[in-house]
């Protein structure tokens, strides 16, 4: 009955220590003081929002089902090649509305973070949408052309299987009417 009892008391004195350390009765603990930072302004991807996206075309034909080596596989990878090609030349083109519209809205979030002043919000949203609009517009009739020549390629299963993957990569694309 002495062991136990001398176990027991040698097993709380370091269960003790294990849990307060060398630091006494633990009371003189100092917590390490943290400091306040402003929240950072969230970053505004201007290429998300116009719905620019870049297709890999190995992992396209892969979730689709359609084999490169075959002359179907060949046909789709020139299509997203040539699809690739046009939004980067939209994308280069535009450029300087692309990159003044982000610098806007960033300088914008910034501002309001700072002084928490929303009265221009409107005027920025108005601007940025005036902006983008007509560069929206372009890549969405690129989406359309490169979707109807698609749909002409591919069996309906295969379409069908296109369809999810844009949706999947959050592309814009109106389902089309039979």
């Amino acid at each position: 009955m002495k062991k136990i009892i001398y176990l027991f008391i040698v097993l709380f004195a370091l269960n003790m220590q294990a849990q307060l350390g060398n630091r006494g009765l633990g009371g003189s603990r100092n917590p390490i003081p943290q400091q306040q930072t402003t929240p950072k302004a969230p970053e505004f991807d201007v290429d998300r929002y116009v719905g620019f996206v870049e297709y890999d075309i190995e992992k396209a034909s892969k979730k689709i089902g359609v084999n490169l080596s075959t002359d179907k596989g060949k046909k789709f990878a020139s299509l997203i090649g040539r699809y690739n090609r046009d939004a980067r030349d939209i994308r280069r083109i535009n450029s300087l509305t692309l990159k003044s519209t982000k610098e806007m809205v960033e300088n914008y979030q910034q501002k309001v973070l700072e002084t928490r002043d929303y009265t221009n919000q409107q005027k920025v949203q108005k601007t940025m949408f005036e902006n983008l609009k007509p560069i929206a517009e372009t890549i969405r009739e690129e989406d359309k052309k490169l979707d109807d020549k698609i749909f002409t390629l591919l069996s309906d299963k295969e379409y069908k299987k296109w369809l999810k993957y844009n949706k999947k990569i959050n592309k814009f694309i109106k389902k089309r009417e039979e």
